[in-house]
């Protein structure tokens, strides 16, 4: 992935470091003092079409330097505001533009009553980036003043390199800057974690509850319980933006319950959590048990633990699971949870997918529990009394299509990996009609879970990806909705409709799909697999749930 950097100071250190690193690569435009004609300039190589993203970090110092009066300075600010807010706005839909806030440091000696000035200046930028981030969907805020506060004026900037060579940060603070750069990428990426997996004892409670009782144990709203009241309200917050907690304790399944269902200072109940592994089991066993149970790769998965040495028995056995160290003072346990989001978990924004996340999860589960009793699957998968809607893509649903591609492993038969830029240009083409379809059962909404992309050439067809979350897998919806995209090309004048399978890691569970519906392989090599059909011999799909076209 590519971003563009515009400052209006001397950041070479860091744009150094983007160089080859981490599948990254910046462009900055030479020269400190260019960055406002580069922003205005639609011929630059800031929007460029490989550029993804869009970073505009000035420092406040230099943005209003030469203005004598408080008058022309926000005069100034204005000007900027203006270009920024034009780039935003030319490239809504299409580049993702970071803002970032501003610090003006304070150099003047002043009395108190004349102090005023740089807190007006800095507040004035932060009410133009709120109603930047109301106006359009693709701005954020860089958060710049943010980070000079945490770390402090006197360590973000540097006096000495100032002087000597014109940099005004340190290298610690542009080391800062790197590294929340890579994580806003990576999330634009949508590159993070999906469960996070915990223990109970001395995590989520302070003690051991099959020693010390449900009244002995450490949870409370004051003193040393408050450190993991804390902490579950911190991860509550994460599983409402979509990421799902696990439970895997070595514990009395009773004990540990009667905590999370009755203690009045337990923020999680039983309804925050997909899963429970409560028992005297290996703890590899069990965690790889959660993930084939979310039917979720076991990469997916973040271990938390206080004890050293289960954390080095999952460490050696599962080394695919993220393993963090625990904190060695729980009293750090709050701010070690922010450091799990900005890790492992970090995002954008959040869906309505991503809300209603651990209750989908949930309902799959009773989806499975139901399966596994039922003596006939055909009367199961009737009696789901599924739903399937399906439709051409809406702007309203670039994002999660953008989101489906990105994240999608399992059943992905191309794993072809779309930026919204890139699926918003596929819905304006006319050689390609891309297709969206939504799913729900008796147990609940698993909203949008399916994408097709499919590139039309006159009478041929090509599926480019056919995308499926792994939630509704294994019911044979994904029949139906290729059976719909079938007829409604045909209605179009298509004759054939070729595909591919191209094999990786993850998709193996849809290695056999076209074999199955009647596609005939054409030739076979290096994992890739190319198939055709003529859609006049399209043969008749099974159909266990209602087909709806939205």
């Amino acid at each position: 992935m590519k971003f563009a950097l515009l400052t209006n100071i001397n950041l070479e250190f860091m744009i150094r470091q983007f160089k080859n690193s981490d599948g990254l690569s910046c462009y900055s435009p030479d020269g400190y003092g260019v960055w406002q004609q580069e922003l205005m300039d639609e011929n630059s190589s800031v929007y460029a079409d490989d550029v993804d993203a869009i970073f505009i970090i000035p420092d406040a110092a230099e943005m209003i330097r030469g203005q004598d009066t408080f008058e022309a300075k926000i005069e100034e600010l204005n000007r900027t505001m203006s270009g920024v807010e034009q780039c935003i706005r030319d490239y809504s839909g299409k580049k993702k533009v970071f803002v970032s806030s501003i610090h003006l440091k304070r150099a003047e000696i002043r009395s108190l009553k004349g102090s005023l000035e740089s807190g007006q200046i800095e507040d004035r930028w932060m009410e133009f980036l709120i109603s930047l981030n109301d106006k359009y969907d693709n701005c954020y805020v860089f958060p710049l003043r943010e980070m000079i506060t945490e770390l402090g004026s006197d360590e973000f900037y540097s006096d000495k390199l100032w002087y000597l060579g014109g940099v005004k940060y340190s290298i610690k603070a542009q080391n800062l800057l790197v590294n929340e750069i890579r994580l806003l990428m990576k999330a634009l990426n949508k590159k993070r974690k999906k469960c996070l997996v915990l223990d109970l004892d001395n995590t989520l409670w302070g003690g051991v509850i099959g020693e010390d009782g449900v009244d002995g144990i450490e949870l409370a709203e004051f003193k040393e319980g408050a450190r993991y009241k804390d902490f579950q309200k911190r991860l509550k917050e994460l599983r409402e933006m979509g990421i799902l907690l696990a439970v895997c304790s070595k514990n009395n399944p009773d004990d540990a319950m009667e905590v999370i269902r009755k203690h009045p200072h337990m923020v999680l109940r039983e309804e925050d959590f997909v899963s429970f592994r409560i028992n005297w089991e290996p703890k590899p066993k069990n965690v790889a048990e959660i993930a084939a149970e979310l039917n979720i790769g076991i990469d997916s998965l973040v271990f938390i633990d206080d004890n050293p040495v289960e954390r080095e028995a999952v460490r050696e056995n599962l080394p695919e699971v993220t393993v963090p160290e625990f904190p060695k003072d729980t009293a750090n346990l709050e701010s070690f949870t922010h450091e799990l989001y900005r890790q492992y978990f970090y995002t954008l924004e959040n869906t309505f997918e991503d809300r209603d996340k651990t209750k989908m999860y949930r309902d799959n589960a009773r989806r499975s529990t139901e399966q596994a009793s039922a003596t006939d699957l055909e009367s199961f998968f009737r009696g789901l009394k599924t739903e399937i809607i399906i439709w051409k893509l809406q702007p309203a649903d670039i994002r999660r299509a953008a989101e489906l591609t990105q994240k999608t492993n399992q059943f992905n038969l191309t794993t072809k990996r779309y930026t919204e830029k890139d699926i918003e240009a596929f819905s304006r083409s006319e050689d390609y009609v891309v297709y969206i379809a939504s799913v729900s059962d008796k147990y609940g909404d698993n909203g949008k879970v399916s994408l097709v992309i499919v590139k039309k050439d006159g009478r041929t067809a090509e599926i480019d990806s056919f995308i499926m979350s792994c939630r509704v897998m294994g019911r044979y919806i994904e029949d139906q909705i290729l059976d719909f995209i079938e007829v409604d090309l045909k209605s179009c004048g298509v004759e054939q409709l070729n595909a591919q399978y191209i094999q990786t890691k993850k998709n193996m569970p849809v290695m056999k799909f076209y074999n199955r519906l009647g596609y005939r392989l054409l030739s076979m090599a290096d994992g890739i697999k190319q198939y055709t059909l003529k859609l006049d011999e399209k043969p008749e799909r099974k159909t266990y749930g209602e087909l709806i076209e939205g």
